[in-house]
């Protein structure tokens, strides 16, 4: 291409971020125009990738041509990464590819999209409009962090390499729903110093939820926590089959079908197990500990699948059986154990801990109250009364008033205390 064209070409650019990124986002997946738009934007990519090395203005560039194939939506995310497929075909080099990757997560709105191939409103209006648009439910992911950084909490990045990487998984969340994510507030770090130069850093609290809007933006189901792929594809399916027959129905039929739908899942699921949550039995009472949930597990075939152990068996050694050999000191440490033994992939357990254990009880909310469905306020009481960290509390449950561990001011650290010379800083700042 002559320069006078690739300038020409790069003036498209700036016109489709004019239009914003809702201008193709509801345009079918196979909108013609929307095509050539993304089949121009990338091969500006290809023209500013030439080189493994861009200079600060080639940077610019390449950010402003992600920004625009973003604004195709879809489009654009599976144009951009066919040619990264292509490019991984024909040999190109690591440091390309790993260029091309990072576009790839900026059009997506997701950290590791290449094989996932999923596009994420980061604007619930945008997605309301979006599912107005096209007859579909809206699958919000609720999480601590951002789902296009590294360090967003732990079901997060599990989600990202077990769930959505799953080809049939990801078939299903493209063609059947709507995708938004939205922070509910910072991830936690925790930083251990080990005294000689070196330190551990990570999150340590993993709890996300996904929750279902149908029309007007009301939610009407939830699913908390890490499941099993072959769970969250029976997960999808229903609420997809529910959204289908909720659309043919006046708001007071709909709010009656959604009350039996969640009074009988979770009848279904308290005649299959007795360990299923009692409905005036509070969270609290349950401990994510117990045995007697992978037993459990194991009998209902509540089962991980190869493919998810293949990824995982490599990736961390099982740090859950050490906590189960050390006492449980102190009650003000319980919470800290509990979401450090949330990040293990410890999968089964936890699926059917967060099926029969914590869905249950959100079951019960909507049979109880037909008003059930504010997508804040749901949000708001899933963190406080199922993961037991009031997003009001700004500790997030990890340090309860009324736990003792022999610290001065229990450990809390405030902004612009001076460092103090303890082994341990808890940092619920953003890296």
């Amino acid at each position: 291409m002559v320069k006078q064209e690739w300038f020409k070409s790069l003036a498209s650019i700036f016109t489709l971020i004019a239009f914003g990124s809702t201008a193709y986002c509801c345009q079918p997946d196979g909108n013609n125009s929307g095509r050539s738009s993304a089949l121009v934007l990338v091969e500006q990519m290809q023209e500013i990738t030439t080189h493994d090395e861009l200079t600060g203005n080639q940077t610019k560039q390449l950010d402003k041509v992600a920004k625009a194939l973003r604004s195709l939506g879809q489009i654009g995310l599976n144009t951009a990464a066919n040619f990264r497929e292509s490019e991984a075909n024909r040999g190109a080099s690591k440091k390309k590819l790993e260029l091309i990757d990072l576009q790839l997560d900026k059009i997506a709105a997701q950290k590791s999209s290449r094989d996932s191939r999923l596009f994420w409103h980061k604007s619930l209006e945008a997605a309301k409009a979006d599912s107005e648009a096209r007859h579909r439910p809206i699958l919000s992911l609720r999480l601590l962090g951002n789902l296009d950084e590294d360090l967003s909490c732990a079901n997060s990045r599990f989600f990202r390499t077990i769930l959505y990487s799953d080809p049939e998984i990801a078939d299903l969340l493209r063609t059947r729903f709507v995708l938004h994510w939205q922070s509910v507030r910072e991830v936690p770090i925790v930083t251990v110093d080990f005294g000689d130069g070196r330190r551990l850093r990570q999150p340590i609290i993993g709890n996300s939820v996904h929750l279902v809007l149908g029309d007007q933006g009301r939610v009407f189901d939830a699913l908390p926590g890490l499941v099993t792929p072959g769970k969250f594809v029976i997960w999808l399916s229903s609420v997809s089959g529910l959204h289908h027959q909720l659309r043919q129905m006046d708001p007071q039929t709909s709010e009656q079908t959604i009350q039996v739908w969640h009074r009988k899942r979770a009848n279904r699921r308290r005649l299959e197990s007795e360990l299923t949550i009692r409905m005036n039995q509070p969270v609290k009472d349950l401990n994510p500990l117990d045995p007697r949930w992978t037993v459990a597990a194991t009998a209902l075939n509540v089962t991980t699948g190869g493919r998810v152990l293949e990824l995982l068996n490599h990736q961390r050694p099982d740090a859950a059986a050490a906590m189960r050999i050390a006492p449980l000191k102190m009650a003000a440490e319980i919470p800290l154990l509990r979401m450090v033994d949330a990040v293990e992939p410890r999968i089964a357990h936890d699926s059917f801990f967060n099926l029969y254990g914590l869905q249950p009880k959100i079951d019960d909310w909507y049979t109880q109250n037909p008003g059930t469905g504010d997508y804040q306020r749901l949000t708001e009481r899933i963190y406080e009364e199922i993961f037991l960290m009031p997003l009001s509390d700004p500790w997030l449950g990890l340090s309860p008033e009324n736990g003792f561990i022999a610290l001065d001011s229990g450990g809390r650290l405030a902004p612009g205390t001076p460092k103090s010379s303890t082994t341990t800083s808890f940092n619920p700042a953003r890296n």
